[in-house]
């Protein structure tokens, strides 16, 4: 049954999280090891309401002092994390993002994370299309601003779309570079999985 205030919920508020997503972020480095000493420029897609920048930022200033972080999303992200800047933008406009990574002097990306979601209805199949459809908008950030060894983690909802979404990915980045993964702290009614470059 679902429960919005779950152990993980508790966990969240506990450790200071905005929410408790960055548990699902903190499987995912366990398993994977993304976040590593070569990790200095993150852009996170989608990042209100910020406890995936806090999960990272927490992570990288025990390996480096010089990271940055930058994150976008439609809605204004009141948050204090060091060298984390976020913005109120629309990440389908590809220009006015491309805008403002140069004025943070980033021209490639070590690691991408994205947690971003479409307004979901319940209906899974319509939900999944609209992720899909969020995802497409976004591809060509992945695809021309992350650095060769460069990394990321996003989210997807299994559906119609899925198996073909896939096969790009894996058809641009390797086949072997590709991983599917879902962490526990997903709820278990949900249809979310994460598409990790390794």
């Amino acid at each position: 049954m679902y429960n919005p205030y779950d152990h993980y919920f508790q966990k969240a508020k506990e450790q200071g999280y905005k929410a408790r997503s960055a548990f699902k972020l903190e499987e995912i480095q366990e398993k994977f090891h993304l976040l590593d000493k070569n990790i200095k420029t993150v852009v996170d897609i989608g990042c209100a309401p910020g406890s995936w920048m806090q999960y990272t930022s927490n992570l990288l200033q025990k390996r480096r002092k010089d990271y940055q972080i930058v994150g976008f999303d439609i809605k204004d992200v009141e948050i204090s994390i060091p060298n984390t800047k976020t913005y109120r933008q629309d990440v389908t406009d590809h220009e006015a993002m491309k805008k403002l990574l140069d004025e943070n002097k980033i021209q490639k990306i070590d690691f991408i994370q994205s947690d971003m979601a479409p307004n979901t209805i319940g209906t899974k199949e319509i939900d999944a299309m609209r992720s899909f459809a969020l995802l497409e908008e976004t591809l060509r950030i992945y695809e021309t601003m992350l650095k060769p060894e460069g990394k990321f983690v996003t989210k997807l909802f299994m559906g119609p779309g899925f198996d073909e979404y896939l096969m790009r990915l894996k058809k641009h980045f390797g086949g072997k570079n590709i991983k599917t993964f879902k962490p526990q702290s997903c709820r278990k009614e949900s249809k979310e999985i994460y598409v990790i470059k390794i």
